[in-house]
């Protein structure tokens, strides 16, 4: 999993944001430490890097990006022209922009939750050139993949196992 955040993350007190002050610290570092177009450069070489550790040093044979939440952005933007990935997976996705699927040239996935836009959602689906999945599961709060999930919760854990199948049966079709 690469550090983007350079050992620095937001604050997890700031998420979700409900005070003025949390808005604006979470605005700002999404702003300053954390603007999603800075990240792509930096695949790459992430990229090469895990290509090294790869079993017997010969490298992967292909890829698949998996983001949630702000990763979520960073899978959409990185699956443009001449992306080096074969298919992406977006698990609550942050800062979902329509216009974003218009560029996309690969399949995805968007496993939503109950706290993205339904109708920014739609217009997402409706804008990919791609074979796509999106689904919303309206009983699941952002976060509900990774570290916001409850499983000790037995529904949030049905639905978080439920998600994970979704998002591997769409990497195996895929990739």
């Amino acid at each position: 999993m690469p550090d983007f955040f350079d050992g620095a993350p937001a604050d997890i007190s700031w998420y979700p944001p409900q005070t003025d002050e949390q808005k604006q610290k979470l605005g700002e570092f999404f702003q300053t430490k954390a603007p999603p177009p800075n990240t792509l450069p930096r695949i790459p070489r992430v990229l090469e890097e895990a290509n090294k550790l790869a079993p017997g040093g010969s490298g992967f044979k292909s890829w698949g990006i998996m983001g949630y939440c702000w990763g979520g952005k960073i899978a959409s933007l990185a699956s443009g022209k001449d992306t080096p990935f074969k298919a992406a997976v977006q698990c609550h996705p942050a800062m979902v922009d329509p216009k974003d699927a218009e560029s996309v040239t690969i399949p995805m996935a968007m496993l939503a939750s109950m706290d993205e836009d339904a109708d920014t959602v739609l217009k997402y689906k409706e804008n990919l050139k791609v074979p796509n999945h999106v689904e919303t599961w309206s009983t699941q709060i952002h976060g509900w993949m990774a570290a916001r999930g409850d499983l000790s919760n037995p529904e949030v854990k049905k639905e978080y196992e439920n998600g994970y199948k979704t998002a591997l049966a769409f990497f195996h079709e895929h990739m």
